[in-house]
């Protein structure tokens, strides 16, 4: 292979894996229930749990990245199935939602401990919200579309994987820079801030809970 094709190759597989992890970075970092739930855990358990939480989030991102590059996105837009991915998406935030008030009642302290307690399930419940949001199939069927217009689907399994690549990193980036932000952040707050804090996320869950709820109530009236 001449060199200028093999550098003008390189070149092209890293503007791919720069575009995957930019990608993977917008698409994590509004404030949605996910970052609700990593501040949650985080705050009464520290850098695991919330790390956790957003790890596991990284697997359901990865599902719809999976099916945009396979075409199966669109798959969701039917309405039976957008319509089962949201009733499971309405009970995990009204459930996690809940939980959150709860604990802003509860709790009186923050826990300075290592936080084994919020470790469990903290990346189930990652996994969970991220594959039961329905925000995410209108996201990836428009990725999809991008990543077609763009060539990286048609253009083969090194194009593919550099996007992949991109998308996984800037996943893992996004998700320890999160956990770390409220690790140090923790520090800062004091036990009348800290149930402030979660009840608020509670509250934010609950308002995203009831907010699908009457989307989904308006799209089939």
């Amino acid at each position: 292979m001449p060199k200028a094709s093999f550098f003008a190759q390189g070149v092209s597989m890293l503007s791919t894996v720069f575009a995957g992890t930019i990608i993977a970075i917008s698409f994590a970092a509004p404030p949605g229930p996910v970052a609700m739930e990593t501040i949650r855990r985080g705050l009464r358990g520290g850098f695991h749990p919330a790390l956790r939480v957003q790890l596991g989030s990284i697997i359901g991102d990865l599902a719809w990245c999976a099916a945009a590059l396979i075409g199966l996105a669109p798959l969701a837009q039917i309405a039976i199935i957008r319509t089962l991915i949201g009733i499971i998406g309405v009970v995990l935030l009204l459930y996690f939602g809940a939980i959150g008030i709860r604990d802003a009642l509860r709790q009186s302290s923050l826990n300075l401990g290592a936080g084994g307690g919020e470790k469990k399930g903290a990346f189930r419940a990652g996994a969970a919200m991220a594959l039961a949001n329905p925000m995410a199939v209108g996201y990836w069927v428009s990725v999809g579309g991008i990543m077609i217009s763009k060539g990286i689907i048609d253009s083969g399994m090194s194009q593919t994987g550099a996007f992949i690549a991109g998308f996984i990193a800037g996943m893992i980036l996004w998700a320890v820079a999160m956990a770390a932000i409220v690790r140090f952040g923790k520090r800062l707050v004091n036990p009348l801030a800290f149930r402030a804090i979660t009840f608020v996320c509670g509250a934010a869950m609950l308002f995203f809970g009831f907010a699908l709820a009457s989307q989904m109530i308006s799209a089939i009236l």
